[in-house]
């Protein structure tokens, strides 16, 4: 009984041991990931660089184009970036009115609106409404990137790639102009 007492310890301890090691491996790696994304979890804020991105424009029948927007390539320029979906209702009540002011700033501002669910019944609500914001596909990253949390969700960007405006949820329009044409009198 002692021999067998003895193998039951043993293999308790060996179990022990494995835990304590997967334990030990899973903090590493989280830790690692951590320190390599740090950007990632900190509050978005007026004053940061913005969040990269690199998304797919869709088309009228909701499909990627094969064309893509990126933060890089709208470098230069003030950026509004607008997080929204189709079941969203204030989302819908200030798309009309973002594409409204984004006619009035023509090339100056680029307004990018960020579909972050069904794809083909956005492109339609844009065709059907004659927005001509450009219609992009969002990923989880850039979602992720830009904690978007309630909708809408809009970020202007200035030339230099520095968040202006975090604005969340709805009535936030308005404050997106204000900030957008504060940054168009800027030299």
């Amino acid at each position: 009984m002692t021999e067998l007492a003895a193998d039951v310890v043993r293999r308790g301890r060996t179990a022990g041991f494995a835990l304590v090691a997967i334990a030990a491996l899973t903090l590493a790696v989280n830790t690692s990931w951590i320190v390599r994304h740090l950007d990632w979890l900190r509050p978005l804020e007026a004053g940061q660089a913005a969040p990269p991105f690199d998304l797919p424009v869709l088309g009228e029948d909701g499909a990627p184009t094969g064309a893509r927007v990126s933060s890089a390539a709208l470098r230069g320029k003030v950026v509004v970036v607008e997080f929204w979906a189709t079941w969203c209702g204030p989302c819908l009540a200030s798309l009309p009115r973002l594409d409204r002011a984004a006619r009035g700033w023509g090339d100056r501002v680029a307004v990018v609106a960020v579909n972050l669910d069904d794809s083909k019944k956005a492109a339609k609500i844009f065709e059907d409404d004659g927005w001509r914001l450009t219609l992009t596909a969002s990923d989880e990253e850039t979602a992720t990137r830009y904690q978007v949390e309630a909708l809408p969700h809009a970020v202007v960007i200035d030339r230099d790639g520095v968040v202006r405006l975090v604005a969340r949820g709805g009535g936030a329009t308005r404050a997106v102009e204000e900030a957008v044409g504060r940054l168009l009198a800027e030299p």
